[in-house]
Formats: C-alpha cells, structure tokens, sequence
C-alpha cells in the first residue's frame, strides 16, 4: 500500500503525478498552475505542479516510498555538461531543488525510460488486456524516437525501437520544423496546420519532397535515410524560397502533402507492426506524433485493430504518469485500470469562488440544469468551471466554454471572443447514447471520450451541427461524454437536447489566446469581466455581468 510519485525531465511538458495504492490521486502540468503556456523548459520553471501536489497531500516527494523517474538520463547529461546555462537561472534551482529532494529522501527511487513512461501511460490506462502499444515523438535525452511494446495483463516489454542513431528518423521532427514557415510556435501549434490541410490540394512534387525526409522501408520497423535536423531546416528553408509560404492556399498545399505523408507512412508502419503481432487486436498511442486526430482517424479506419487509445495526456506529460504506474507496479499496488476520466488536477470551493465573485459587479442565481440548457438554447456563451481540472491538452467539461453547434458563424464569432485564430473547426460533445446516430463510429468510443480522434459526421447531421463539423471533410472531433463519468457534462447534454433535439453542444477550451486552460477561479471570473463569456457556471451558482444603462457608465 504505498505513496508513489511521478516526476520527468522532459524537454518540455513538465507534470507531476501522485499515487496512493495503486489509485492516481492527481496529474498536474507545470504550465497550468504556473499559468504561461511556454512549449520548451528554457522559458519557465519547474516543479510547480509538484510543490502544489506536496501541500494538498502532504505527503512530501522525500517521504514517498517509491518515486518514479522519467527522463532522468536528459537532466543527469544536460546539468553534468553544463548545457543548462540555455535555461534560466530559476529552472536550474528548481531541478537541483527536485534532485536533491530525491537524493535525500528514504523511498525506493526507480528510473525509466522516457519511452517506456509514455507506453506506461497509454496501455495501463487503456482497460485493455492484450494490446500492441506504440510510442513515437521528436526524440529524447535516450536518443530513441519510439517503441514497441506488448501488454499482456500486468507486463508490458519492448519488441522493438526507433533508434535515432541507426537509420530511423522522426515524422514528428517534420512538423516542428515547419511551424516557424507558417507563423506558428513550434511545440505548441502543430494541430493548426492539421486543421489547414483539410483546404490543401495534392501537389506530387511537395509530397516527394516529404517522402525525401522519412521513408518507410516495407518489412523493417526503421525509418530511412537518415536525415538530420539541419535537412530539415534547409528543406523548408527552400520552400519558403519558392514562395510556398506567401499565400494561404500555398501554406494550405504544404499542410495538405505533410499531412499526407504523415497518415501514408504511418498507415504502411502499423500495417506492417499489425502483420507480426496478428494476435493482438488492440493498440494503444502515446507521444506528440498522436496529437494528430486526423492521423489516429485513418489509423482506426485501417481494419486492423478492433480498437485503439490514445492516453490523454498523449504528449511528454505522460513521463510522469507513466513513470508513477510503473513505480505503482513495482510497489505491487497497480492492478488493471481503465481511466473513466482525466479529472486529476485541483478543484476548488464556494468560499473560495465567492472571494472572487465579489471582486467583480455581478448577478448569481442557483445552478441549474434547465437554466444552462435555456441560455445555450439561446445562443449564449457559458465558460463552465467545475469540479477537477483536466490532465491533459484538452478540456472535457471541467474548465470548457460551451456554445451551441447549430450556427455557422459561431467559429468566427468564438475566434474574436477568445482573441484565437482557430483553423480547425471548435469540437463537439455529444451524449454517449446517441453519438452512434451522428457519427460514423467505427470502435475506440473509450479514447473518443478523451477527444482524441475523429470521425466523419453523418449526411443527415452536417447541417444541423455546422460549428463542429469540418467544412471540407466532414469529420469531427467528438467528445462522447457518458453520464457514470462525466455526469456534469452528460445532464446538461440531456436538458439540452430535449428543448432543441439536438444531443450535440460545441466544447473548447476555457482559455483566451496563449494561454494554458484556466484553473484558477480568479482567471475565470476576469473572462467574465472581459467578455469573453455571457455567463460562468459553478457548482455554487450561475454568474453574469450586471447590466450599466448608460446614464451609469457616464457617472
């Protein structure tokens, strides 16, 4: 029965992860409570996440029994060869801080790949007993671009790995190179040029072009030639140079043909992996590369795999997770999980939200579940605040703004409400009971409850639901929201649908441009203020902006 925690030293993506008994207790980014959303480490500190977790347990890091690392070769190399003076002063503190907190600590201290933490995070929360389970992103402080690994009850090895020293090369690489060419951050702003794809056309020479820098070699798990960084940069560099980036049907081309080539390559290498594991029938992702809800689409509609999971903190915040579960498993206290939902982080009471409430001139009435349906219905703008925040990049109704999807206009008119430039259309959550009827759903139901895959919308529902549909494609990312898991989310759903008939509202995050999702109440009620949402819904009550007549605004 042990106190087990997770902490990494990734590049970036910092979280902390806290287990009791084989149960996750909480799993909290650094960027969320520090609230900057910064992609790399260089620009912040860290362990934030884990100070907080510290206090609301009181279980300090040293007095776990077992503490799990992730990453842990990455910050050993970086400090020991003094290449961290490329990050701040206060990161180095803070890792210093964390490492000898661990040094002089009495717990079983236990140290893991940084692959083997992401695969940990995706199969031992996937509720699968047998399953194939792929990890691949830009690399790593091990030098290894990705796994495959074999879950089979409680084990789980490694078959195979992309080495980035032998002939294999990173797809993800490819997408971080390139955001700087279409005005985006690298790290951060990948998803953009996905949603940008969907309004390329096919260009035969841009697509031999990526082929250049990863091609997959039939009957070998590795991808070739080796190409380095620097082709990278000079392959974009040249395109830039032809003009590709001057116009935004050229951007659009160049998303389309990367796109392309992530899903054909991608496609050719599980077809491959399925062929020499034909007994397991189920996969599971972790890592950037799975970001890509359009790639994971095309994965699941290959016929073969009877289901995939995507973890939903696919990126480098399941280090931590990850690295918790396999200490959890060392300890003997993990048994088969199936994560119900990702509402690991703090939430917080009715003192401490009214405190905030009564900064501000506001009106509260009580919550109620026919009031938030009859202002959706009305086309209002309700930032929901409620319960644990999420782990993970994406809001599922604890920390989400809910709109309703019958609108076309609603993307732009969202888009200058939060100061966003969104591309991809904003996502749907539907109710469980009825998302068969909407889209065509082809298995994997657990991972889209996570918003982590997409599906073609039905003919019949395209024109209802135009806000959450992708114009071009038709497909959506959808949220199939279950009432046992996500009861908040499912009863406004219910009271919703039965004014409109439509079982469908828009979710994104609770968040304004650049910045990580809200937590914190005093966030929240300052969008309340700004205008970025008509009204806040609490758990302790409904708010809005008292309402100045102009003779008072000129007092």
């Amino acid at each position: 029965m042990a106190k087990v925690y997770g902490v990494g030293f990734p590049f970036h993506n910092h979280s902390s992860v806290y287990i009791e008994n084989g149960k996750i207790i909480y799993a909290i980014e650094d960027d969320k409570m520090m609230r900057t959303k910064t992609p790399w480490i260089w620009g912040w500190t860290s362990g934030t996440s884990l100070n907080a977790i510290e206090d609301a347990t009181g279980v300090l890091l040293e007095d776990a029994d077992y503490i799990g690392i992730g990453d842990f070769n990455l910050v050993h190399s970086y400090y020991n060869s003094f290449n961290v003076r490329e990050y701040n002063e206060q990161y180095k503190k803070d890792i210093v801080n964390q490492l000898l907190k661990i040094k002089k600590s009495t717990a079983k201290v236990l140290y893991y790949p940084h692959h083997d933490c992401h695969a940990a995070a995706a199969y031992y929360l996937s509720g699968f007993e047998k399953a194939l389970v792929v990890s691949m992103d830009g690399g790593n402080g091990e030098h290894e671009l990705g796994t495959i690994q074999l879950g089979n009850g409680l084990d789980m090895h490694r078959v195979h790995t992309l080495d980035m020293h032998t002939n294999s090369n990173s797809l993800a690489t490819i997408w971080y190179y390139s955001c700087p060419k279409f005005g985006f951050v690298g790290n951060k702003d990948e998803g953009k040029i996905m949603g940008m794809a969907g309004h390329g056309n096919y260009n035969e020479r841009l697509m031999n072009g990526f082929r250049s820098l990863v091609t997959y070699n039939k009957g070998h798990l590795t991808f070739s030639p080796t190409t380095h960084d620097y082709l990278y940069e000079w392959f974009f560099d040249q395109l830039e140079r032809e003009g590709w980036f001057e116009t935004e049907q050229g951007k659009a081309d160049v998303a389309f043909a990367m796109q392309s080539h992530l899903e054909e390559t991608m496609v050719q290498y599980l077809a491959d992996v399925a062929e020499r594991y034909p007994d397991y029938r189920n996969i599971c992702f972790a890592g950037g590369l799975f970001a890509n809800v359009k790639m994971n689409q095309i994965i699941n509609e290959m016929g073969c795999f009877d289901n995939i999971f995507v973890t939903p903190g696919m990126g480098d915040e399941s280090i931590a997770m990850g690295a918790a579960i396999l200490a959890s498993l060392e300890a003997g206290d993990w048994k088969p999980y199936k994560l119900e939902n990702a509402f690991l982080g703090f939430s917080y009471n009715g003192d401490q939200i009214e405190a905030e409430a009564a900064k501000y001139d506001l009106t509260k009435i009580d919550f109620d579940y026919k009031v938030v349906a009859e202002l959706l219905n009305e086309g209002k703008i309700l930032g929901l605040y409620q319960g644990r925040f999420e782990w993970g990049p994406r809001a599922l109704g604890s920390r989400s703004i809910m709109v309703r999807a019958t609108d076309p206009g609603t993307h732009e008119m969202l888009n200058e409400r939060l100061k966003r430039n969104e591309i991809m259309p904003f996502a749907p959550f539907v109710m469980g009971e009825e998302a068969h009827n909407i889209f065509h759903i082809e298995g994997s139901e657990h991972t889209a409850e996570f918003m982590t895959i997409c599906y073609t919308c039905k003919d019949e529902w395209i024109e209802k639901i135009p806000a959450v549909i992708h114009r071009v494609d038709n497909t959506g990312r959808p949220q199939i929201v279950r009432k046992h898991s996500n009861s908040v989310f499912w009863n406004i759903l219910n009271e919703y649908n039965k004014i409109s008939g439509i079982p469908v509202l828009l979710n994104t995050s609770f968040n304004a441009h650049g910045e990580p999702i809200n937590v914190y109440p005093d966030q929240v009620f300052k969008h309340l203020d700004d205008g970025v949402v008509d009204y806040l819904v609490t758990e302790y009550g409904i708010y809005s902006k008292i309402e100045k007549n102009e003779d008072e605004s000129n007092d």
